[in-house]
């Protein structure tokens, strides 16, 4: 009989609801953002995220039917990272966009250096981890690996981005101690880690009045804002929300309500079972996602797998925990919710790669 793949379904379903819930909390969180701020039809955002997700499913689908030698040939590994960091390079031969060097402007677009590189980092880490545990965690190997990894998280934080390039560490951190890295070797780079993410924030002056913001509020009223104004627009939904579009906290009381905070508009106007909804699709993904990487049979592909799935899950850990206060605000989407375009599709594409993983060939 001819051979037969299948692949996860429940995660590809989550997946295409996630989008289109995003597509739809996109368009009433932007509205008034694109006419009012940035002078363009009321559609803007949402037409563009529309198009990224179009964009996205082709990467997804690219990502299914994606050759499993590729994930784990060391050489593609470097090839990726050399290209992430070319791409970073040149976002800061650009000129700035709102005083950062964040985005890349080609033919027309932008797109996010970072989002790419981190995808990068998750594709050589698991492939340089495997290696590294096949022979015995030699530190040489160790050492070229992490310190590649943490080149690609310095120039994001030099963009200046530090919540990504934290993400960045903080996803490869995850998939060393799941690979097994003796803790010894992990000590120093984690210390630098720390060291790095405490100096940037003593050297920047609103990086520093946010976190002075989060430990006592009320000395900090001014950079409080937008944490205040987010506990409002979910205190405000109450059980099931004011309506949808009937938010007033995206009246600009809370700045940019269609990204860093979208799942408070989210609250706002379908309150706690309309949040519930969206934590519970991301649930359904990062469960799915643990699995297929529990299932693997070879080591690399395992790596990715949960590097895939931990990225998705700390982001939304952390744009909630952001939202209700119990993080600094950080600029962290929701994937596969909040507008951006590049997180959307690089999102799209990895849970295509996981799909590839979740693959069964029967007869």
């Amino acid at each position: 009989m001819p051979l037969k793949q299948r692949f996860d379904r429940l995660l590809l379903t989550a997946a295409a609801v996630q989008t289109v819930a995003g597509l739809a909390l996109v368009a009433t969180a932007s509205w008034l953002v694109a006419e009012e701020r940035y002078h363009r039809p009321g559609t803007w955002f949402v037409l563009w995220q529309a198009l990224a997700a179009m964009v996205g499913f082709v990467a997804l689908i690219a990502g299914m039917h994606l050759k499993r030698r590729f994930l784990t040939d060391e050489k593609v590994g470097w090839g990726l990272m050399g290209a992430s960091w070319l791409l970073l390079v040149a976002a800061f031969l650009q000129p700035p966009v709102a005083h950062t060097h964040r985005w890349l402007g080609v033919g027309g677009l932008s797109l996010q250096p970072s989002v790419l590189a981190r995808l990068a980092a998750i594709l050589f880490a698991a492939v340089q981890l495997a290696r590294a545990r096949e022979e015995g965690w030699p530190v040489r190997r160790l050492s070229v690996a992490l310190g590649a990894v943490a080149f690609s998280a310095l120039l994001i934080v030099a963009e200046p981005d530090l919540g990504s390039g934290l993400l960045l560490a903080a996803v490869v951190a995850g998939m060393a101690w799941v690979a097994g890295t003796p803790l010894r070797l992990l000590a120093v780079p984690a210390v630098a880690g720390l060291l790095v993410a405490a100096g940037a924030v003593a050297a920047s002056p609103y990086r520093l009045a946010r976190v002075r913001a989060f430990l006592d509020p009320e000395t900090a009223a001014a950079a409080a804002w937008q944490t205040r104004q987010s506990l409002i627009a979910l205190g405000s939904g109450g059980i099931f929300g004011r309506g949808y579009g009937a938010g007033l906290q995206k009246l600009f009381f809370l700045p940019e309500p269609h990204t860093d905070f979208i799942l408070a508009i989210t609250g706002e106007e379908l309150g706690l079972m309309g949040v519930a909804a969206v934590l519970l699709m991301a649930a359904v993904v990062v469960w799915r996602g643990l699995r297929i990487a529990a299932h693997q049979p070879d080591r690399t592909l395992g790596l990715l797998a949960f590097g895939l799935t931990f990225v998705f899950a700390i982001q939304t850990i952390l744009h909630a925990a952001v939202c209700l206060g119990l993080a600094p605000p950080k600029g962290i989407p929701l994937p596969l919710i909040s507008y951006g375009k590049t997180d959307l599709v690089v999102s799209l594409g990895s849970l295509g790669l996981l799909l590839n993983l979740s693959r069964e060939v029967t007869s």
